[in-house]
C-alpha cells in the first residue's frame, strides 16, 4: 500500500540539528549519547552505579514533579499542536498571537490540575511525565529515542529508565507529525514481542491513539484540523486509505496491519478492544481488509458474519440475464471454491473450507445459497461416484477380512508326550504351535490333506496364503517367493496421498489399520503368531468404525454419528475424568481393607489370596469398575470376611450413591442434552455431508481435481472461473439486486474516472520532468523523486 508522496514537516527537519536539543545529549538518533556510553560500560563491567546516578541527576530535572508527572487539559495540548498548522487552520487563540512558536507557552496557560479535578472529568486531561518544553524536535522523550534506535543496548537503557521513572511509559509524541505515538506503538513496529510484553507489564496503555499526520492517509493530510473539544484530529471523511503508515491508530491495529500475531495476542490479552474505531471508523478487522491480509469474503466466512457474507456475494456476482423471477448469475470461484484455479491444490483459506469446517452456529447459516449449490455440483460431478466406489470397496474389504479372521485356525491341544522329547523336537514343536499348525509334524501327511481342503475353500483363500508358511520348517523359510512381501498391501485408500484427508477420526483409524495389515505377512514369515493375533485384533477394532465415516453421508443415520462423536469427545471425557478420581480413591481404600481378608471356609494354614476378591491394587480398580455397573455380589459378601466390615460397607454405600447414582445419571443427562442440541440444529446433517464431500475431494489427485473444476465451472467475461446458477428470486430480492447493480455501476464509473485522473497526473509530472531536465525519466526511477 501507499507508495505516495508525503510532505516533510519543520519538526522532522529540526531533527537534523540535534545539537539544539538538550535531550539529544543523552540519547540521539544516531545511536550515541552520554547515557548510551554509560550503559555500554555498565553492561561490560556489570557495574550499574554510574548509570543509575546519571539517570537520577541528569534525567530527573526534565521530569515533572521528579518523575511523578502532572495532568494537562487536553484543550491546551490541542493548542500546543495547533500552533504548527497553517494560519488559516489555527484556532482563534493561536491565530491571535503574532508568533505562536515563541509566544505560546503551555505552562503559562495551565495551572496545576488537582486529583479531584481529574477525577471529576478524566477524559478532559492527559497525564504527562516529561517536560513539554524539553521535548525533542518532534515532541519525543528519551524513552521514544531508546526504542527508535531498536538495539539491545538501547532496550536495556529503556528498561533502566522505567525502573526509576515508570510513569515515562505513558508519554506520547506531542508534535502533530507523530502525535499520540507511544513506546508501545514503536515496539510493535520494531516487531519485538519481548519488548511489547515488557511494556505491557510495565503499564503501557493499550488504547492509546496515534493520530499524527505521518500515520494518516495521504489524501487526508491537507484536510486535518483541530478542535478544543477532543484530542483526535478531524479529517475529511472521503479517502482511499493510501498512505505510508496508515495503520489504524491503535496498537492492536498496528499489530494487525504488520502481521504481528504475537504482539496482537499480547495486546488483546491485556484488554485491548478490537472494535475500537479510528478517525475513519476502521477497526482492526477493517485494517486487515484494507491491507489485504485477508480477503473480505473469506474473512466474513471465517468469522461467521452472515449478513456481510451474503452482501459481499451479491456484490461479487455477475448477472447474465433476467426473465421474470428467474435470474442467471455467475459467482466467481477464486475465493469460494476449495480447488485452486491454477494448480488444482486444496485452498485451505477458501470460503467453502471456512464454512464447512467452522465450529460456530453462524457457519451453519452460511450453508445456503451458492455454498450449498457448489457442494451439490461437486457431489454430482465427481464426489458421488468416488464416495460410493470407496464405500463398496471398503464393504468388500471388510467382509473379506472378517471371513479371513474368523477362519483363522485355533490353538492346537498340547501333547504331553512332547515334553520328554529331545531339544530339537521341543524346538520343532514350539515353532509348530506358535505357527498355529493343526497337528504336530510327526503326524505324516495329515497336514497336506488339510492344506488341500483349505485351498479348495475359496472363502478362506486369503487366510490360506497368509498361513502358507505355517507348513514349512525353519530351513524352508528362505524359499518364500519374492512377491510374498508385497502380497498383503492395501491400495484401497491411496496411502501415499497427503495427510490433509485425515479429518475424520474413523478414517484415520482405518488408514492406520491398513498400515498394520501390511505387517501381517512378515509376522507370519517369522512365525510370530502371538504378535500376529494381537495385531489382527487391533486391525478389526480399527477397521469396523470406518463405517461411521460413510454413515455420515446418509440423512437417516448421519445425525446419530455426529451425536456419538460429540458425546465421546465431550460428555464422556468429562465424565471419565471425574469418574477416575472416585474409582482410584475408593479402589485403594478397599485394597487396604481386603488385606485383612480371611476366608472362614479355608483352613488357617492355607493362603486365602486365591479367594480374596481384591488381592492387588489393579484388581481393586477393576472391582470398583464392576461395582459401578451394579455387579457387586461377590465383593459385598467378601466384606464380612475382613476385619473392617462396617468401614467397608460404609464406603460401599458412599461409592454407590456418588458413582452409580449421581455420576452415571449425570452422564445420561449430559448425553441427553447433547442429543437435544444436535437434534435442534437444522443444518447439522448438511454440514456433515459437506465435510464428507470435501474429505473425499482431498483424496483426488490435483490434476484430476483441476479437470473436474474446469468441467463444472464456466469462464466469465474477464477470464475468471465462475459457477453459473439460475435463481428464483422474489420481488424484494430483485429490488435489492437492482440497487446493488446500480451501486456497482457507480463504483465502476468513479473508478474509471479516478484512473483517468491518475494517468493525467502522471502524464503531467512526466511533462514537467522533461521540461525541467530536458529528458524523460528512467523506467526504474523513483516517482516520488520525479
Amino acid at each position: 500500500m501507499g507508495n505516495t508522496e508525503s510532505n516533510v514537516t519543520s519538526g522532522v527537519k529540526k531533527q537534523a540539528g540535534v545539537s539544539t536539543q538538550a535531550l539529544y545529549k543523552f540519547v540521539n538518533l544516531k545511536g550515541g549519547g552520554l547515557l548510551v556510553d554509560m550503559m555500554k560500560r555498565a553492561c561490560q563491567t556489570k557495574q550499574f552505579a554510574e548509570i543509575d546516578h546519571a539517570i537520577k541527576t541528569k534525567v530527573e530535572p526534565f521530569l515533572y514533579n521528579k518523575g511523578a508527572g502532572r495532568y494537562f487539559p487536553i484543550s491546551k495540548l490541542v493548542l500546543l499542536r495547533n500552533k504548527e498548522r497553517a494560519r488559516t487552520k489555527q484556532l482563534p487563540e493561536i491565530r491571535a498571537m503574532e508568533n505562536p512558536d515563541e509566544d505560546f507557552n503551555i505552562h503559562d496557560h495551565c495551572t496545576e490540575v488537582s486529583e479531584a479535578e481529574y477525577i471529576s472529568n478524566p477524559s478532559a486531561y492527559r497525564y504527562v511525565c516529561w517536560n513539554l518544553n524539553e521535548r525533542g524536535a518532534v515532541g519525543e522523550t528519551i524513552l521514544h529515542l531508546c526504542l527508535l534506535n531498536a538495539s539491545s543496548l538501547h532496550a536495556d537503557l529503556a528498561k533502566r529508565l522505567l525502573k526509576f521513572y515508570p510513569k515515562l511509559i505513558l508519554d506520547v509524541y506531542m508534535c502533530d507529525e507523530y502525535y499520540g505515538e507511544s513506546v508501545l506503538h514503536i515496539a510493535i513496529v520494531n516487531e519485538d514481542p519481548a519488548m511489547v510484553k515488557y511494556l505491557l507489564d510495565a503499564g503501557a496503555d493499550v488504547q492509546e491513539r496515534c493520530c499524527g499526520a505521518f500515520m494518516s492517509a495521504e489524501d487526508q493530510k491537507a484536510s486535518r484540523y483541530d478542535s478544543p473539544d477532543h484530542e483526535y484530529v478531524g479529517v475529511q471523511p472521503m479517502t482511499n486509505y493510501d498512505g505510508y503508515v496508515y495503520w489504524g491508530e491503535y496498537p492492536m491495529s498496528f499489530a494487525a496491519c504488520l502481521s504481528q500475531e504475537d504482539c496482537f495476542r499480547l495486546v488483546l490479552a491485556r484488554g485491548a478492544d478490537p472494535n475500537l474505531q479510528d478517525t475513519n471508523g476502521n477497526t482492526s478487522l477493517h485494517m486487515l481488509v484494507i491491507y489485504e491480509r485477508s480477503k473480505s469474503l473469506t474473512l466474513a466466512a471465517k468469522l461467521g458474519r452472515v449478513e456481510m457474507f451474503f452482501h459481499i456475494l451479491s456484490i461479487e456476482r455477475e448477472i447474465y440475464w433476467q426473465l421474470g423471477s428467474i435470474t442467471c448469475a455467475a459467482y466467481p470461484l477464486s475465493m469460494i471454491d476449495t480447488i485452486d484455479v491454477e494448480t488444482g491444490n486444496i485452498n485451505k483459506d477458501s470460503v467453502l473450507n471456512f464454512v464447512v469446517f467452522g465450529d460456530k452456529l453462524e457457519h451453519l447459516e452460511l450453508l445456503d445459497g451458492v455454498v450449498i449449490d457448489l457442494l451439490k455440483t461437486k457431489w454430482e460431478s465427481f464426489v458421488k461416484s468416488r464416495f460410493y466406489k470407496q464405500f463398496y470397496m471398503f464393504s468388500f474389504y471388510f467382509l473379506f477380512s472378517l471371513i479371513s479372521f474368523i477362519s483363522r485356525p485355533g490353538p492346537t491341544e498340547k501333547n504331553e508326550d512332547d515334553d520328554d522329547d529331545d531339544a530339537d523336537a521341543s524346538v520343532e514343536a514350539t515353532v509348530t504351535r506358535a505357527a498355529n499348525s493343526t497337528a504336530p509334524l510327526q503326524r505324516g501327511d495329515q497336514w497336506f490333506k488339510r492344506l488341500i481342503k483349505r485351498a479348495i475353500d475359496k472363502m478362506e483363500y486369503k487366510t490360506f496364503w497368509l498361513n502358507f508358511t505355517d507348513y514349512f520348517d525353519d530351513n524352508d523359510v528362505e524359499s518364500v517367493p519374492p512377491w510374498w512381501a508385497s502380497y498383503a498391501e492395501c491400495p484401497l485408500m491411496n496411502m501415499e496421498s497427503d495427510l490433509a484427508k485425515m479429518t475424520a477420526p474413523s478414517r484415520v483409524m482405518f488408514l492406520f489399520s491398513c498400515a498394520l495389515m501390511m505387517s501381517i505377512p512378515w509376522l507370519r514369515v517369522f512365525c510370530l503368531t502371538e504378535i500376529d493375533d494381537h495385531v489382527a485384533v487391533f486391525i478389526m477394532l480399527t477397521t469396523a468404525p470406518y463405517f461411521l465415516f460413510f454413515c455420515r453421508g446418509f440423512k437417516t443415520v448421519g445425525p446419530f454419528v455426529v451425536m456419538i462423536y460429540r458425546m465421546v469427545m465431550g460428555d464422556l471425557i468429562r465424565f471419565v475424568s471425574i469418574y477416575l478420581v472416585f474409582v482410584m480413591g475408593f479402589s485403594q481404600a478397599y485394597y487396604i481393607i481386603f488385606l485383612t481378608f480371611d476366608n472362614p471356609a479355608t483352613p488357617e494354614e492355607i493362603d486365602d489370596s486365591e479367594s480374596n476378591p481384591m488381592p492387588s491394587p489393579m484388581e481393586s480398580i477393576v472391582a470398583m469398575f464392576l461395582m459401578s455397573l451394579t455387579n457387586f455380589g461377590d465383593y459385598f459378601g467378601g466384606m464380612a470376611s475382613t476385619q473392617h466390615e462396617y468401614e467397608a460397607k460404609t464406603l460401599f454405600f458412599l461409592f454407590m450413591v456418588i458413582v452409580s447414582v449421581l455420576l452415571v445419571n449425570m452422564l445420561i443427562a449430559m448425553m441427553g442434552n447433547t442429543y437435544q442440541k444436535i437434534a435442534e440444529i437444522r443444518n447439522e446433517w448438511q454440514r456433515q455431508w459437506a465435510r464428507i464431500v470435501l474429505v473425499v475431494e482431498r483424496s483426488v489427485p490435483p490434476a484430476e481435481r483441476l479437470k473436474n473444476f474446469m468441467h463444472y465451472s464456466q469462464p466469465m467475461s474477464d477470464g475468471r472461473r465462475a459457477l453459473v446458477l439460475r435463481l428464483n428470486m422474489s420481488d424484494e430480492v430483485k429490488e435489492e439486486m437492482k440497487e446493488v447493480q446500480e451501486t456497482k455501476r457507480i463504483h465502476q464509473r468513479f473508478s474509471k474516472k479516478r484512473q483517468i485522473e491518475r494517468e493525467a497526473r502522471a502524464q503531467k509530472r512526466q511533462e514537467e520532468y522533461e521540461k525541467f531536465f530536458g529528458k524523460k525519466p528512467s523506467s526504474n526511477s523513483d516517482n516520488n523523486n520525479a
